[in-house]
Formats: C-alpha cells, sequence, structure tokens
C-alpha cells in the first residue's frame, strides 16, 4: 500500500502543476452603470461551466478561468445580464443597467410611494445624480428641460435669484405661481426672503444631498395637498443610508463662469458721430457746435469690461453612509463658493445633513432628517433704470471717458460730483448717471441666512401591512440684511450716506399622523390606503432700522446705525399663519390589471375669512394596464409592444398663496390722533375686507397612455391635460362716488383655462457591454387662456396686458409699420388700420400714404395751405394699441444623451422653447435720443443718403416721441424661440484597482454649461424676465444682467 501511494504522490503533483499552468486568474468590479456604485451579490459565471462566484460589498469579485480566456456572465436580480469575453485581460469591469422588465421603479407620492407601473396620475421624476454635480447656485435652475411640462426660467445670471417655475402653465392672474416644495415630506419656506438682495430659499438645499425630485402635475396626484396643490408639487427626497458596510465619497467641482453674451454699444469715435449728429438736427445750423468730443488720449471705455468678470467657482461636498439590518445612516457636509460674471455679486454656502433612522424593536423605528445651512449673498444694484443700477450705467456712459482718474480713483465730474465725469464732452451726462465704479467699489449688499429644515419621526408596525407615523417637522429661516451706501457719490449722495439692517426670522412647524394599510388578498386584489391629520404653522416677523446722514463713513463700513445725526427710522412687524388639515387616498388594483385610485383633502387656513375657511378637495384616477390582458400578452403584437397602460384623472385643488400677507388687511390701519389723542386711523387708499373671499380654485383633467416597446427599450407616455382655474381673486376697484377714490377691495371673479400636451420619450439605443447610447426626449405644448375678468375690463401694465379671450400678460402696444424714406420719420397702424407718420422735426402726426411718401408736411398748429398734408390725431392709448404677441411660451421641452464606452461617460442635454415673444426694452433704451451712449442698432439711422432703413432720424433729446418709450412696440417685440445646449459632460472612472483596494472608485470629468443659444431674439438670452415673479407682466427684457456660461472640472472618489 505504501509503494502504491508513494508511485501515485508524484503523478498527482505532476498532474496538478500541469493544470495550474492552464489557468490564470481575472479579477475586477462590477458597478450599477447609472449611479457607479460597487454592487454587492452579482453572479459572475464561466459560460457553459459551473465556476463562478459572487462579488463582494463593494463589487469586486476574483475568478479563476482557462489561460485561453472565454466568457463570462454577469447576473443580478433587477438588472441586465452582461456576457464579456475575457480574451487575454486579467481584469474585468462591467457596469449593469437596471432591467425595467424585473424592477418596477418606485416613486414618490404625496405621504407615500408606489411603483411606477400602478401609478394612475401624472408623475415626472428626475434623479437627484443628474443635478448635483452642476455648477449652480440652486438646484431648481437645472430642473429646466428636464420634465414634460415643466418650465423653469432663470431671469439673469445673479447669483442668489430664484427661477420662476411653472407646472403646466401660469395658474393664477395676481397670487403667487411657483409650486409647493416639500423636503422629506416637509413644505418649506420658498419666496425672496431678503430685501436687499436676491434670495432664494432653495438654494439652502445641498444638490450633493438630493435623491429624487418628483414632480405631480396632474389633479390626482396633487390631491392629497388639496388647497395649496393649484401650481403643482416637487417632492424632493434626500439621501439615506444603503445596505453595507460604511462609504465615504469626496466630490468636488471647480471651474470659472463668463457672460453668455453682452451688449453692442458704441465705441468713442462711434459715439462722437451719432452724439453729434443728434445734435445736429436738432438746432439751426447756425447754432450748431459738436456736443461730443475725443477723450485724452483717444480713450474708448466699455463700461461693461468694468461691471462684467470671469469669476471663480468651486463645490465642495464629503459623505458619510451605510445601513445595517436595523440603523441607516447618512452625514454629508459640503461648501458652495461662487463668484458671478457680475463684479461684487457672489455666493458663500455651508451644509451639513445628518439623516438617521434606527430600528428599536421590530415593531418600531425612529429617525431624524436635519440640514443646517449658512449662505452669503453679496449683491448689488442692479436697478434697471436706476441712478447706479449696474447695467443701466454700462450702457449709457460715455465711451469717449476714462473710468479712472490718474490716480486709480473713480472719475467724477469737477461741474456735478454727482456724476460720472463729462470729460471733453459739452455737457455732462442726462439722467444724473453716476460712474459705476463707485458704488460698485464703495456699497454694500449682504444677505447672511442660517437655516434649520428637518424633522423627526417615529413608526410603529403592530400588525403586518399597518403603519403608524407621527412625524414633526421645522424650517427655520434666519435671514440678516445689511446695505450701505457711500455718501460720496452715488445712491448714497442725496442723503449723505445711508446705513440698513434688518432680521427677518421664519418659523414653520408641520406635524403629520398618518396611518397606512398594504394588503394583497387572493393574489389578484392590492390595496394601499393612506390617511391622516396634518397642522402646520408659519411665524414671521421683521426688524429694521435704516440711518441716513451719517457723520462719517466709519458707521456704515462698520454697520454701525447710530453714527449719524438724523433720527434712524425704524419699523418692524409679525405675522401668522396656520392650517389643519384631513386628507385620505385608496389605491386598488385588480390582477394588477385595473387600477383605480380616490383621495380627498379638506383643508381650513386662518388667512381667509372664517365663513370661507374649510374646504374639500376630492381627486381620483383609473387606469388600465391593457398589455396584461390575455388577448395581447398571447399575442404576437407582445413582441413589439411589451406595455400599454391607459389612464385619466380628474381632481379639484387649490392655491391659498391669496392676499400677500398672512395678516392680509393689517394694511388698513395706521398711527393717528384724534385731537390730542392717539389712537388707530384708517387708510383709506389701502383696501377693506371681503368677508365671501375664498381661495383658488383649479379643476385638473388628465388623461394619457403609457407604451413600452421591445421588452421596453424604448418608451413613450403621453398626455393631454386641461386645468380649468375659477374664483381667480382680483382686486375690484369702489367706485369714487362712495367717497374714497383709489380703494377696493379682493374679491374671487376671474376665470382662466390652461391646456396642451405632453411627450415623453426614452430610448435604449444601443446597450452594449463596452458602449451603451440612451437618449431622453420630452416635449410639452400649453395654451392659456384668460375666460373671465371682473366686468370684463382689462388690466393694464406698462408692457403687458390681460385681456378675455388672450393669454395672461400679453404684450400689448403700437404697431411699428418702418420710416418714411423721405423724411426719416417714423410709421405706425392706428387701430382703424390707417398709417400716421411721426414728424420728428416737430412731433405733429401726418398721415402717411405709400404711394406720395415725399408729399409736403403741413405746420404744428394754425391753417394748412394748400397742397400739404394737414396733421392728424396723435396715437391714442385706447383706440391704437393691440395684441403684439403671447409673452408665454407655447411649446418646450428637452434632449438628454447618455454614452458610455469602457470606463468613459458622456451626456449631452439640450433644451428648446417657443411660440412667445419678448418686449425688448433694453434695445428701446440703446437708442435713446438723449446724451448718453446707444447701442450699434443706431448706425443704421435713417439719413438723407441711407434711406432704407427701420431706424428713424436722430434728434436730440425727443426719444419719448421717436421710440414712444414707456410702451411696447411691434418694432422692439421680438421672437422668443431657442435651442440651447445646456451642458455637456465628460467623464472617466479610473480602472477599480487603483489606490490598492482604498478607493471603490475614482472618476474624473469636464463639463461645459450654458454652451451656445440658436435663437433670432437680438437681446442677452430669451429667457430673460426683468419683472420676477409677475404673472401679468412676463416677457420684458429691461437692461437685465447676463447669464453664465461656466465650465468646470471636477472629482469624484468614494473609500
Amino acid at each position: 500500500m505504501k509503494k502504491f501511494l508513494f508511485s501515485v504522490l508524484p503523478l498527482v503533483a505532476f498532474s496538478a502543476t500541469q493544470v495550474a499552468a492552464q489557468t490564470r486568474t481575472v479579477s475586477g468590479r462590477v458597478t450599477d452603470r447609472n449611479s457607479g456604485e460597487g454592487l454587492p451579490g452579482v453572479t459572475v459565471l464561466l459560460k457553459g461551466t459551473s465556476n463562478g462566484v459572487s462579488t463582494n460589498s463593494d463589487g469586486s469579485f476574483t475568478l479563476d478561468v482557462p489561460t485561453a480566456g472565454g466568457t463570462l456572465v454577469f447576473s443580478s436580480i433587477g438588472y441586465n445580464s452582461v456576457e464579456r469575453a475575457i480574451g487575454t485581460d486579467n481584469q474585468v469591469n462591467i457596469g449593469l443597467a437596471a432591467d425595467s422588465r424585473q424592477l418596477s421603479e418606485v416613486v414618490v407620492t404625496g405621504y407615500g410611494t408606489q411603483e411606477r407601473r400602478d401609478v394612475t396620475g401624472s408623475i415626472a421624476s428626475v434623479k437627484g445624480e443628474t443635478i448635483a454635480q452642476l455648477a449652480t447656485p440652486s438646484f431648481d435652475q437645472q430642473l429646466a428641460g428636464r420634465a414634460a411640462g415643466v418650465q423653469v426660467t432663470t431671469p439673469s445670471g445673479i447669483l442668489g435669484q430664484a427661477p420662476r417655475i411653472r407646472i403646466r402653465g401660469t395658474n393664477s392672474i395676481s397670487s403667487a405661481g411657483d409650486p409647493l416644495i416639500v423636503v422629506d415630506g416637509v413644505p418649506v419656506v420658498t419666496g425672496n426672503q431678503s430685501g436687499v438682495t436676491p434670495n432664494n430659499p432653495l438654494g439652502d438645499i445641498n444638490p450633493n444631498d438630493i435623491e429624487s425630485y418628483e414632480i405631480l402635475k396632474d389633479g390626482s396626484a396633487t390631491a392629497i395637498y388639496g388647497s395649496r396643490a393649484g401650481n403643482g408639487v416637487i417632492l424632493i427626497t434626500t439621501k439615506k443610508g444603503k445596505l453595507g458596510k460604511a462609504k465615504v465619497t469626496y466630490d468636488t467641482w471647480m471651474g470659472v463662469a463668463t457672460t453668455l453674451k453682452r451688449y453692442d454699444v458704441l465705441n468713442a469715435d462711434q459715439f462722437i458721430e451719432i452724439s453729434n449728429e443728434k445734435y445736429r438736427n436738432s438746432v439751426p445750423e447756425a447754432d450748431y457746435t459738436p456736443i461730443a468730443k475725443a477723450g485724452e488720449n483717444n480713450v474708448s471705455t466699455d463700461w461693461q469690461d468694468l461691471i462684467f468678470q470671469s469669476g471663480f467657482q468651486q463645490n465642495h461636498a464629503v459623505s458619510v453612509s451605510g445601513a445595517t439590518d436595523k440603523t441607516r445612516y447618512f452625514f454629508s457636509g459640503g461648501y458652495t463658493d461662487q463668484q458671478g460674471v457680475i463684479k461684487t455679486n457672489s455666493l458663500k454656502r455651508a451644509t451639513f445633513r445628518a439623516n438617521v433612522d434606527q430600528e428599536v424593536a421590530k415593531w418600531l423605528r425612529v429617525g431624524a432628517n436635519v440640514g443646517l445651512t449658512r449662505t452669503q449673498n453679496f449683491g448689488l444694484n442692479t436697478s434697471r433704470n436706476g441712478l447706479s443700477g449696474n447695467v443701466t450705467n454700462a450702457l449709457s456712459l460715455f465711451p469717449n471717458v476714462a473710468p479712472r482718474n490718474a490716480d486709480g480713483t473713480p472719475n467724477i465730474s469737477t461741474t456735478n460730483p454727482a456724476v460720472v465725469s463729462e470729460g471733453n464732452n459739452a455737457t455732462t451726462i442726462d439722467f444724473n448717471y453716476t460712474n459705476i465704479l463707485f458704488p460698485l467699489e464703495n456699497n454694500k449688499y449682504e444677505a447672511t441666512n442660517y437655516r434649520i429644515l428637518g424633522n423627526v419621526f417615529a413608526e410603529i408596525e403592530p400588525v403586518a401591512g399597518l403603519r403608524l407615523r407621527t412625524q414633526y417637522g421645522t424650517d427655520f429661516f434666519l435671514n440678516e440684511d445689511f446695505q450701505y451706501l457711500d455718501p460720496r457719490h452715488g445712491d448714497g449722495r442725496g442723503s449723505n450716506g445711508l446705513v440698513y439692517q434688518q432680521y427677518l426670522p421664519t418659523f414653520r412647524w408641520n406635524w403629520q399622523n398618518t396611518v397606512s394599510y398594504n394588503k394583497t388578498l387572493a393574489e389578484i386584489h392590492k390595496i394601499a390606503f393612506v390617511g391622516g391629520v396634518e397642522y402646520q404653522q408659519t411665524t414671521s416677523q421683521f426688524f429694521n432700522a435704516q440711518a441716513t446722514g451719517l457723520s462719517d463713513r466709519y458707521f456704515g463700513t462698520n454697520n454701525i446705525i447710530t453714527g449719524t445725526f438724523a433720527t434712524p427710522n425704524v419699523g418692524g412687524g409679525y405675522g401668522q399663519e396656520g392650517f389643519d388639515s384631513y386628507f385620505g387616498r385608496i389605491n386598488y388594483s385588480l390582477k394588477d390589471r385595473y387600477l383605480i385610485s380616490l383621495s380627498a383633502r379638506n383643508d381650513a387656513i386662518s388667512r381667509l375669512p372664517k365663513a370661507n375657511r374649510r374646504g374639500w378637495f376630492p381627486g381620483g384616477s383609473i387606469g388600465w394596464r391593457v398589455s396584461e390582458e390575455a388577448f395581447l400578452r398571447e399575442s404576437s403584437i407582445r413582441e413589439v409592444l411589451s406595455e400599454l397602460k391607459l389612464r385619466a384623472s380628474y381632481a379639484e385643488v387649490g392655491n391659498t398663496a391669496i392676499g400677500g400677507s398672512f395678516f392680509p388687511y393689517a394694511s388698513l390701519f395706521g398711527a393717528g390722533k384724534y385731537g390730542t389723542q392717539n389712537g388707530i386711523a384708517y387708510n383709506r387708499n389701502g383696501q377693506f375686507g371681503n368677508q365671501n373671499l375664498k381661495w383658488e380654485s383649479s379643476k385638473k383633467f388628465d388623461v394619457g397612455a403609457d407604451f413600452g416597446f421591445l421588452d421596453n427599450r424604448f418608451t413613450l407616455g403621453v398626455d393631454y391635460y386641461r386645468n380649468d382655474i375659477d374664483d381667480l381673486v382680483l382686486f375690484v376697484r369702489v367706485p369714487v362716488s362712495l367717497g374714497i377714490p383709489g380703494n377696493g377691495y379682493n374679491a374671487n371673479i376671474g376665470k382662466m383655462r390652461n391646456e396642451g400636451f405632453e411627450l415623453n420619450f426614452t430610448s435604449q439605443n444601443i446597450n452594449r457591454a463596452d458602449f451603451t447610447w440612451s437618449t431622453n426626449l420630452n416635449f410639452s405644448t400649453n395654451k392659456n387662456e384668460v375666460l373671465e375678468l371682473n366686468q370684463g375690463e382689462d388690466i393694464l401694465n406698462t408692457y403687458n396686458i390681460t385681456r378675455v379671450g388672450e393669454s395672461i400678460g400679453s404684450i400689448y402696444g403700437y404697431d411699428y409699420v418702418g420710416v418714411n424714406p423721405a423724411f426719416g420719420y417714423p410709421i405706425y397702424r392706428k387701430g382703424d388700420g390707417s398709417l400716421v407718420q411721426a414728424n420728428v422735426d416737430n412731433n405733429t402726426y401726418y398721415p402717411y400714404d405709400p404711394n406720395n411718401a415725399g408729399a409736403i408736411l403741413g405746420p404744428s398748429s394754425g391753417a394748412t395751405p394748400a397742397g400739404q398734408v394737414a396733421r392728424t390725431t396723435p396715437l391714442q392709448a385706447d383706440a391704437d394699441r393691440k395684441i403684439l404677441g403671447n409673452s408665454n411660451p407655447t411649446w418646450f421641452g428637452g434632449i438628454d444623451n447618455n454614452f458610455t464606452f469602457k470606463g468613459f461617460d458622456l451626456n449631452i442635454f439640450a433644451r428648446f422653447s417657443g411660440g412667445n415673444k419678448i418686449m425688448n426694452v433694453s434695445r428701446q433704451q440703446l437708442l435713446r435720443m438723449d446724451f448718453v451712449n446707444n447701442g450699434t442698432e443706431i448706425l443704421d439711422r435713417w439719413t438723407p443718403t441711407n434711406t432704407n432703413t427701420d431706424v428713424p432720424k436722430l434728434k436730440f433729446r425727443n426719444s419719448d416721441f421717436i421710440n414712444l418709450n414707456n410702451s411696447s412696440v411691434s418694432r422692439f417685440v421680438e421672437k422668443g424661440d431657442f435651442f440651447r445646449l445646456q451642458n455637456v459632460t465628460l467623464g472617466y472612472t479610473l480602472p477599480s484597482n487603483i489606490g490598492g483596494g482604498l478607493l471603490s472608485r475614482v472618476r474624473v470629468f469636464a463639463q461645459a454649461q450654458n454652451i451656445f443659444t440658436i435663437t433670432k431674439y437680438s437681446g442677452l438670452d430669451p429667457e430673460v424676465n426683468s419683472n420676477g415673479e409677475t404673472n401679468q407682466q412676463f416677457g420684458v427684457d429691461f437692461n437685465s444682467n447676463p447669464q453664465q456660461r461656466v465650465f468646470t472640472g471636477g472629482l469624484n472618489v468614494a473609500f
């Protein structure tokens, strides 16, 4: 026996050596293709054998394979299986894509979650990672073009300025139009919180902390929020820990922001030519002397170079997260420092977040989600028509004057220290414009915000499927404003300096108690119910003090209000609003085919009169998953049509953001004296109460269909919606005969409608192991129509009108036809269709005959000699103005393409919009006839040798007559259509073995934002909006600051 063993052992050893020589070791890492995170538990199998392993907690694996190679098969539940030829590689890294056939996406809904396949409402989802790496002061700006039906407009490049968000159109005339924002179940405070510089509260939320955005659009999806859902709802879910060992991440980007576009203004030589021509056309030849002259050293200043800059921007975020079967945790810290493209404009933000939940017992889980933020906004005077408004000044100041003296100080007039130096020109600048350098370098506009936003909760599950949850949320927001205006020049000169301070604390608490029950009966009935009560109270206070007449600049620069001989003005106020709610929703599914959802909410709000504080808001929807029917499932068409769901919904919701104040009638009263007795006086120019006032209501109808093709490789969602808004709150003036001129009250008397179509298309164009390409396209239309106003009366603004039968805030003004080639006079079409020409030489209107353009025009007064054209009536505001266009886009959308090739990833995102008109007031102002600089368009003005033009003859200080200032004119109304390449990101993920096992993922990337825009609009940006949130005055571009183009490089590291 021993002899046998000794004879066999050498043979076995030799054989083992030969086998080892025929195999080799392959290692690698399997990750989620979208997030880049390692996937544990993935099966890695050598095809055709039983030789395989599972990946460890970070997705890594090691496997012995034949020397000749072979093919590896990667498979995991919820992901598409992938085969990869080994070849001669010893390192095989793979990314798996989620399999939509196996894994139904879970979406967040109001007070719960739901599988996407069971959703019967209209909900758009945006992943947080889509926006987290973009250089933006707030996440909401980057939602533009990401979801059908959602329009986001950023009015300018000022950091900290809130965008305008509209879901399925503008849904109110006089009240707020932004959606309800809910973060981890807590409705948050929105709207500008500063009195000195734009301050967007949503900018306090770190985009790196956000897991997902759900945008609730139709009635069924929003009805659970009742009286606050009229403008739609955006649900934001922050990140939580995921099962596995602790994961540490560091994400950063750094870059430079530049102006996307600048205004085209005259240089020094052109300014001298144009200014002297204006003046020459205005005085007798014998009285003419040049008013503009060359500056010293032939200086030519573009003042835009002094107000705009390239700004360095950076962002850093660190997180630690993980989870066990009982505990989940996510901690993060972030720091953002952005210099804007406008000098003195910058933003600094520091954030901390802690999301923790713990299973205390099998039936009890408790947790907290808390975010802390400190944000500093540094601004400037951006007044579109003020003394020290940065753009207004830069476009108006003389280009033939140096900005600084030889000693480096701002060049200020010695004859009038309130204005910029006139240089060698004959007189000072019109409108008392200042040297913009001085206020930029000496004035201060600062807002510092401290915020605590979060919740604590406890959840018990006494029996399977039944959960009782209580959650207490808070949003505490403290804003500190500081403003200083230097007394020497600019805004502060008239008051001998100004110091202003304000403290504005806002505190909101929200308490929700809910019960939910989920049950499947007989494997075909699925029931999901949620019901609850909610209480909320918001308290807002402010205290401010302002002092002028500073005895020394020291007191302003050191923020000491007492440094003045004048008595400081102080003010303060207090407001409080509360509401209570009762709500419920039930979802029922039969055989995963027939779906129904019913909800109702009862709200009461303190802002309204007692008789109308409470109301019901019902909603419902139905769905039919046709693709699950036997006649389709067993048909050959199923090979092409993998999913088909039909759905429809209807609901009634409200808008409580009316009245503009928690105590809407407080402004009716002020201090007064009755003889020698102090008391309360009635402010007659206010408004009196209306005990019948109630919230605005929306009746939302939606019908849609969801398609999937070729195993959901291609998906298509189509919706038609109509939103009828009733009881719109409008101001009703009281007849003068009642003895109180200008007084009135708010009443529910308006009606409006939005309707349109939405399309969302996704495609997995190529899905291979080494190369993938996917596309997401969304397209929306919206038609807005005002149906009813107070007694049919128009609502008029400077450039817009709201009129029955038209879209809200339509551009309204005069119809410009062109220029009389014989004289250079502007021609207009009156309301009756006749043509008139405006004689700029005597400011009189005359009829215009295209067939006799050179007819002699009569005098401006007295009898008209025979053979001459008699004067006619001037343009009339009521009779001769007309609708010049819709200020609101009627179509918009976005297209997102994602590519991966081995370790590389490329994202290209573009968006588009159109169907609207813009009143380009900036262009109108750049053609002024005053002693200021102009835009280059004025070079094409009419002269006896340049008669084929649309720019009239020049006449000094005659802008109001020639350009019809402070009115819309079709000459300056332009199309707002555009296509914008918004973002391009190129990244590379390094091999997983880098860092010796310490690093699980390293990705570097480069990114460009706001790359180019294709548009016929001549202004800075077709999305510009100079009137902020006002729904009635949209589509006006008036000396706006430019948008920023940003180039960044970044790094994502996971340990």
